[in-house]
Protein backbone atom coordinates (compact mmCIF):
# COMPACT_ATOMS: atom_id res chain seq x y z
CA UNK A 1 0.00 0.00 0.00
CA UNK A 2 1.29 3.49 -0.76
CA UNK A 3 2.49 5.48 2.18
CA UNK A 4 0.90 8.77 3.05
CA UNK A 5 3.13 11.70 2.33
CA UNK A 6 5.06 12.90 5.34
CA UNK A 7 3.25 15.69 7.12
CA UNK A 8 0.05 15.10 5.16
CA UNK A 9 -1.79 13.43 8.05
CA UNK A 10 -4.37 15.76 9.59
CA UNK A 11 -4.37 16.22 13.32
CA UNK A 12 -7.70 15.88 15.03
CA UNK A 13 -8.66 18.81 17.29
CA UNK A 14 -8.18 18.17 20.97
CA UNK A 15 -11.34 17.16 22.81
CA UNK A 16 -11.77 18.42 26.36
CA UNK A 17 -13.41 15.80 28.52
CA UNK A 18 -14.46 15.98 32.13
CA UNK A 19 -12.43 13.74 34.42
CA UNK A 20 -14.00 10.35 34.98
CA UNK A 21 -14.85 8.84 38.32
CA UNK A 22 -11.80 8.70 40.52
CA UNK A 23 -9.77 10.80 38.07
CA UNK A 24 -8.85 14.46 37.93
CA UNK A 25 -7.65 17.08 35.48
CA UNK A 26 -3.86 17.21 35.75
CA UNK A 27 -3.84 20.61 34.05
CA UNK A 28 -5.23 22.28 37.16
CA UNK A 29 -3.40 23.23 40.32
CA UNK A 30 -4.09 21.22 43.50
CA UNK A 31 -6.09 24.13 44.95
CA UNK A 32 -8.19 24.43 41.79
CA UNK A 33 -8.87 20.69 41.77
CA UNK A 34 -9.82 20.75 45.43
CA UNK A 35 -12.29 23.62 44.96
CA UNK A 36 -13.77 22.03 41.86
CA UNK A 37 -14.16 18.65 43.53
CA UNK A 38 -15.76 20.14 46.62
CA UNK A 39 -18.13 22.21 44.50
CA UNK A 40 -19.20 19.21 42.42
CA UNK A 41 -19.73 17.09 45.50
CA UNK A 42 -21.80 19.75 47.25
CA UNK A 43 -23.90 20.40 44.16
CA UNK A 44 -24.57 16.69 43.85
CA UNK A 45 -25.26 16.38 47.57
CA UNK A 46 -27.84 19.17 47.44
CA UNK A 47 -29.86 17.29 44.82
CA UNK A 48 -29.49 13.93 46.55
CA UNK A 49 -30.57 15.28 49.94
CA UNK A 50 -33.50 17.15 48.39
CA UNK A 51 -34.71 14.14 46.41
CA UNK A 52 -34.08 11.37 48.96
CA UNK A 53 -34.19 13.10 52.32
CA UNK A 54 -31.74 12.44 55.12
CA UNK A 55 -32.78 8.86 55.83
CA UNK A 56 -32.29 7.60 52.28
CA UNK A 57 -29.34 9.74 51.19
CA UNK A 58 -25.97 8.00 50.86
CA UNK A 59 -22.37 8.73 50.03
CA UNK A 60 -22.63 6.35 47.08
CA UNK A 61 -25.56 8.30 45.61
CA UNK A 62 -23.66 11.57 45.93
CA UNK A 63 -20.41 10.37 44.35
CA UNK A 64 -22.29 8.56 41.58
CA UNK A 65 -24.18 11.72 40.65
CA UNK A 66 -20.96 13.78 40.85
CA UNK A 67 -18.96 11.22 38.83
CA UNK A 68 -16.36 11.00 41.59
CA UNK A 69 -14.99 8.38 43.97
CA UNK A 70 -15.78 7.62 47.60
CA UNK A 71 -12.13 8.28 48.38
CA UNK A 72 -12.47 11.84 47.03
CA UNK A 73 -15.64 12.34 49.08
CA UNK A 74 -13.84 11.42 52.30
CA UNK A 75 -10.97 13.73 51.44
CA UNK A 76 -13.45 16.60 51.77
CA UNK A 77 -15.95 15.42 54.39
CA UNK A 78 -15.78 13.33 57.53
CA UNK A 79 -19.09 11.62 56.80
CA UNK A 80 -22.54 12.19 55.32
CA UNK A 81 -23.61 14.39 58.22
CA UNK A 82 -20.59 16.64 57.78
CA UNK A 83 -21.43 16.96 54.08
CA UNK A 84 -25.02 17.98 54.89
CA UNK A 85 -23.88 20.53 57.45
CA UNK A 86 -21.37 22.00 54.98
CA UNK A 87 -24.07 22.29 52.32
CA UNK A 88 -26.50 23.87 54.79
CA UNK A 89 -24.02 26.46 56.01
CA UNK A 90 -22.93 27.40 52.49
CA UNK A 91 -26.49 27.63 51.17
CA UNK A 92 -27.76 29.77 54.05
CA UNK A 93 -24.79 32.12 53.79
CA UNK A 94 -25.41 32.62 50.08
CA UNK A 95 -29.14 33.14 50.68
CA UNK A 96 -28.49 35.75 53.34
CA UNK A 97 -25.90 37.55 51.21
CA UNK A 98 -28.33 37.72 48.30
CA UNK A 99 -31.03 39.28 50.49
CA UNK A 100 -28.53 41.65 52.12
CA UNK A 101 -27.19 42.89 48.77
CA UNK A 102 -30.71 43.33 47.41
CA UNK A 103 -31.72 45.43 50.42
CA UNK A 104 -28.56 47.54 50.18
CA UNK A 105 -29.30 48.17 46.52
CA UNK A 106 -32.89 49.26 47.14
CA UNK A 107 -33.99 52.86 47.62
CA UNK A 108 -33.57 54.37 51.12
CA UNK A 109 -37.34 54.24 51.66
CA UNK A 110 -38.03 51.75 54.51
CA UNK A 111 -41.09 50.30 52.78
CA UNK A 112 -39.09 49.59 49.62
CA UNK A 113 -36.32 48.00 51.63
CA UNK A 114 -38.73 45.81 53.57
CA UNK A 115 -40.48 44.74 50.37
CA UNK A 116 -37.13 44.00 48.71
CA UNK A 117 -35.90 41.93 51.66
CA UNK A 118 -39.06 39.85 51.96
CA UNK A 119 -39.39 39.21 48.23
CA UNK A 120 -35.69 38.35 48.05
CA UNK A 121 -36.09 35.80 50.84
CA UNK A 122 -39.17 34.17 49.29
CA UNK A 123 -37.82 34.49 45.75
CA UNK A 124 -34.82 32.36 46.68
CA UNK A 125 -37.20 29.56 47.66
CA UNK A 126 -38.98 29.84 44.33
CA UNK A 127 -35.78 29.94 42.27
CA UNK A 128 -33.90 27.17 44.08
CA UNK A 129 -36.53 24.73 45.41
CA UNK A 130 -34.12 21.85 45.95
CA UNK A 131 -31.90 24.07 48.11
CA UNK A 132 -34.95 25.24 50.06
CA UNK A 133 -35.92 21.62 50.74
CA UNK A 134 -32.52 20.91 52.25
CA UNK A 135 -32.52 24.10 54.36
CA UNK A 136 -36.07 23.92 55.67
CA UNK A 137 -36.78 20.19 55.72
CA UNK A 138 -33.84 17.83 55.37
CA UNK A 139 -31.37 19.57 57.68
CA UNK A 140 -33.90 19.52 60.53
CA UNK A 141 -34.17 15.77 60.41
CA UNK A 142 -30.43 15.21 60.78
CA UNK A 143 -30.30 15.72 64.54
CA UNK A 144 -28.99 18.24 67.06
CA UNK A 145 -25.79 19.00 65.17
CA UNK A 146 -27.74 21.55 63.17
CA UNK A 147 -29.13 23.52 66.09
CA UNK A 148 -26.05 25.72 66.44
CA UNK A 149 -25.90 26.39 62.69
CA UNK A 150 -29.62 27.17 62.65
CA UNK A 151 -29.25 29.60 65.54
CA UNK A 152 -26.51 31.47 63.68
CA UNK A 153 -28.72 31.80 60.60
CA UNK A 154 -31.70 33.04 62.65
CA UNK A 155 -29.52 35.51 64.51
CA UNK A 156 -28.10 36.93 61.30
CA UNK A 157 -31.54 37.47 59.75
CA UNK A 158 -32.79 38.95 63.03
CA UNK A 159 -29.96 41.50 62.99
CA UNK A 160 -30.87 42.47 59.44
CA UNK A 161 -34.52 43.04 60.41
CA UNK A 162 -33.49 44.89 63.58
CA UNK A 163 -31.23 47.20 61.58
CA UNK A 164 -33.97 47.94 59.06
CA UNK A 165 -36.59 48.72 61.69
CA UNK A 166 -34.15 50.85 63.67
CA UNK A 167 -33.39 52.90 60.55
CA UNK A 168 -37.11 53.32 59.85
CA UNK A 169 -37.82 54.36 63.44
CA UNK A 170 -35.01 56.92 63.36
CA UNK A 171 -36.79 58.84 60.59
CA UNK A 172 -40.26 58.50 62.10
CA UNK A 173 -41.54 55.66 59.90
CA UNK A 174 -42.43 53.35 62.81
CA UNK A 175 -44.04 54.19 66.12
CA UNK A 176 -42.14 51.49 67.97
CA UNK A 177 -38.40 50.90 68.06
CA UNK A 178 -37.12 47.36 67.41
CA UNK A 179 -36.86 45.01 70.37
CA UNK A 180 -35.25 41.59 70.52
CA UNK A 181 -38.36 39.54 71.30
CA UNK A 182 -40.55 41.12 68.64
CA UNK A 183 -37.84 40.77 65.99
CA UNK A 184 -37.24 37.13 66.94
CA UNK A 185 -40.98 36.39 66.70
CA UNK A 186 -41.16 37.94 63.25
CA UNK A 187 -38.12 36.11 61.89
CA UNK A 188 -39.45 32.84 63.30
CA UNK A 189 -42.81 33.48 61.64
CA UNK A 190 -41.11 34.12 58.29
CA UNK A 191 -39.25 30.85 58.63
CA UNK A 192 -42.47 29.01 59.48
CA UNK A 193 -44.19 30.42 56.39
CA UNK A 194 -41.27 29.34 54.21
CA UNK A 195 -41.40 25.84 55.72
CA UNK A 196 -45.11 25.61 54.97
CA UNK A 197 -44.50 26.05 51.25
CA UNK A 198 -41.57 23.63 51.25
CA UNK A 199 -43.35 20.90 53.20
CA UNK A 200 -46.30 21.12 50.81
CA UNK A 201 -44.04 21.03 47.77
CA UNK A 202 -45.31 24.48 46.77
CA UNK A 203 -42.00 26.35 46.56
CA UNK A 204 -43.10 27.98 43.29
CA UNK A 205 -45.88 29.79 45.20
CA UNK A 206 -43.70 31.18 48.00
CA UNK A 207 -43.85 34.78 46.73
CA UNK A 208 -47.59 34.78 47.35
CA UNK A 209 -46.79 35.24 51.03
CA UNK A 210 -44.85 38.48 50.51
CA UNK A 211 -47.73 40.95 51.11
CA UNK A 212 -48.79 39.18 54.30
CA UNK A 213 -45.26 39.07 55.72
CA UNK A 214 -44.65 42.72 54.87
CA UNK A 215 -47.91 43.70 56.54
CA UNK A 216 -47.01 41.61 59.58
CA UNK A 217 -43.71 43.43 60.06
CA UNK A 218 -45.28 46.85 59.56
CA UNK A 219 -48.11 46.17 62.00
CA UNK A 220 -45.71 44.81 64.62
CA UNK A 221 -43.83 48.11 64.79
CA UNK A 222 -46.65 50.51 63.87
CA UNK A 223 -45.27 51.48 60.49
CA UNK A 224 -46.40 54.74 58.95
CA UNK A 225 -46.10 55.94 55.37
CA UNK A 226 -44.05 58.92 54.29
CA UNK A 227 -47.16 61.12 54.59
CA UNK A 228 -47.65 60.08 58.21
CA UNK A 229 -50.61 57.77 57.58
CA UNK A 230 -50.59 54.21 59.01
CA UNK A 231 -49.38 51.57 56.55
CA UNK A 232 -52.04 49.10 55.44
CA UNK A 233 -51.88 45.73 53.72
CA UNK A 234 -53.48 47.32 50.66
CA UNK A 235 -50.31 49.40 50.30
CA UNK A 236 -48.26 46.26 49.60
CA UNK A 237 -50.85 43.93 48.08
CA UNK A 238 -50.58 43.66 44.28
CA UNK A 239 -53.62 44.72 42.31
CA UNK A 240 -55.76 41.80 41.18
CA UNK A 241 -57.19 41.47 37.74
CA UNK A 242 -61.00 41.69 37.68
Amino acid sequence: MPRAAKGSARKEPAVVRAPGRGKYDRGRTPDQREREQRGRLLESAGHVFAERGWADASVEAIVTRAGMSRRTFYEHFDDLRHCLLTFYEGATKRAFKAVELAVEGASPDPTDRLRTGVTGFLGGITMFPHVARVIFRVARSAGPDFEAAHERVMDRFARLVHHGVAAAHAIGRTRLPPDELRVFALVSAMEAVAMRFVLRGEEARALEAAPVLIDMVERAFGAVLADGKPARISDVMPERSP
